[in-house]
């Protein structure tokens, strides 16, 4: 899919994406209870899905006060497993935009290594780290940036979300365009804090070049209080988070997605 930077953004086909979980903490295995999925191309939608998901857990109160999905609702739902290849369809050559997309990712990550499949291999776009540099706002979820837009409040379902999330990705892009934000390549150099002309760091570079060529990295990472921890990791996606840099990576020593400080890390091969 890394095939894509070169070509106009009008062009390529993004697939927004939103999910609804049993819990927020992917680590203590709360899983995905709904899916939805809309692929457009030159703001066109081409295609659309959603699914009610059986977690085979139960649903936290608090995510049931959220999303109102209840256990009845999902008992006689297909498995992730069973509705994961006409999901898979629609991302099929696509890039996939999400709000808060790392969030989606870690738990789309853990529900595909529990199906024996590999981690997503599809560029990512975070409108929510968009938004926060390219959008003065009071808030940057995705109900006040929708309603802000004029868009009526998403209801914190799949597909709602989605549907909401459409008008703020493309209010986004003609922001950029008008930045000279015109390629896939410079979309993804946008979401790590970079427009064109501006220079990047010989180790987000590095970064970059692993992640379109699908590479892993064996990084060096010190973490808050401890000596470094060599660990091979996957990178999926650069983003700004105030003044540091973040990689989102699939992290082989937890067998699990984990975000890493760029101030903290180092490269140590290929």
């Amino acid at each position: 899919m890394y095939t894509l930077l070169d070509r106009p953004l009008h062009t390529i086909p993004f697939v927004l994406f939103d999910m609804e979980s049993t819990g927020l903490d992917v680590q203590i295995g709360h899983r995905i209870c709904e899916m939805a999925a809309m692929r457009i191309q030159g703001r066109e939608i081409i295609d659309r899905c959603e699914f009610l998901v059986n977690p085979q857990r139960e649903i936290d109160p608090a995510a049931f006060a959220v999303n109102g999905i209840s256990a009845e609702m999902i008992a006689n739902a297909p498995s992730f497993g069973e509705i994961w290849p006409k999901v898979n369809k629609l991302l099929h050559e696509a890039v996939l935009v999400a709000h808060n997309a790392y969030f989606d990712i870690g738990f789309l990550t853990s529900e595909l290594g529990r199906i024996n499949l590999p981690p997503l291999e599809t560029p990512v776009i975070d409108t929510l780290a968009l938004a926060r540099r390219y959008i003065t706002a009071r808030r940057y979820n995705l109900t006040s940036l929708a309603t802000n837009l004029g868009e009526k409040a998403p209801s914190h379902r799949a597909m709602s979300d989605v549907v909401a999330l459409r008008p703020v990705f493309e209010h986004l892009l003609d922001i950029l365009y008008r930045k000279g934000v015109h390629t896939l390549a410079d979309l993804l150099r946008a979401q790590r804090g970079l427009l064109p002309g501006d220079e990047e760091s010989p180790l987000i570079q590095e970064i970059s070049t692993a992640m379109t060529s699908r590479q892993s990295l064996m990084i060096s990472y010190r973490t808050a209080g401890g000596d470094p921890v060599e660990r091979r990791v996957l990178p999926i996606g650069l983003t700004v988070e105030g003044k540091r840099h973040i990689l989102h990576a699939y992290c082989y020593l937890r067998n699990a997605q984990r975000m890493f400080a760029l101030d903290r890390l180092s490269i140590v091969e290929l």
